[in-house]
């Protein structure tokens, strides 16, 4: 099983790792503990790339969920917590002699080479639960008959599990996304983007949904 989730196809894993590393580049450059304010346009480009490659798995092999009840035990036999932070990087960081020069900053290497593993960690873990999610979609269209449409296994998955409560709007297009799912899989990192229970939420969002009645 890859650190970060569970057994990913090579081309979402690798796509996964390609997105985190461009985070992990931008965040290096802005200081590691400052806030990237805008995502660069190679880390939204690998993020596209990776919801892509995400939904090209799961509609040409889906992943045998049929209800939010198998999401969740895929998740638990499969998955694993998300990396630790908060707390811990400021135990290692005062333990750390040896810094590396980062724009103005000097950060401690074992906080700087942890803060890089964390975030590839995260970001397949991150992967692995888009992955069960929209495997769930594909199972739900195919069983209500509806055409499988990648753009629309898209925008479902990525609105749940991005918003579980919001069922209005499901199936709308979010042009936020990228950014909106790197905060989270970098915030997790560092203890301030929980997401616990969020893909057990999402996945009960999609099994309410009725797909010939409530998707155009």
């Amino acid at each position: 099983m890859p650190a970060g989730g569970g057994p990913l196809p090579i081309s979402v894993q690798l796509a996964a790792d390609e997105a985190a590393q461009s985070i992990a580049d931008a965040w290096r450059e802005a200081g590691w503990f400052a806030r990237v304010r805008q995502l660069p346009d190679t880390a939204a480009e690998a993020l596209e790339h990776l919801l892509d490659r995400i939904v090209k798995s799961a509609v040409e092999q889906p992943v045998p969920v049929f209800s939010a009840a198998d999401v969740r035990h895929r998740l638990e036999t499969e998955g694993h917590p998300p990396p630790y932070g908060g707390a811990l990087f400021f135990a290692i960081a005062a333990r750390s002699r040896k810094t590396l020069k980062v724009g103005k900053r000097a950060v401690p290497l074992a906080v700087a080479a942890k803060l890089g593993a964390d975030v590839v960690g995260s970001f397949r873990l991150g992967a692995f639960e888009l992955e069960l999610l929209a495997s769930l979609v594909v199972n739900r269209l195919r069983k209500a008959g509806m055409p499988v449409d990648p753009r629309l296994v898209q925008r479902i998955t990525v609105n749940a599990y991005l918003a579980p409560r919001r069922h209005h709007d499901v199936a709308r297009r979010r042009r936020s996304a990228p950014a909106q799912l790197a905060a989270m899989w970098s915030g997790r990192v560092m203890s301030v983007e929980p997401a616990v229970g969020r893909l057990y939420k999402a996945a009960e969002l999609v099994d309410s949904i009725d797909f010939v009645l409530d998707v155009d």
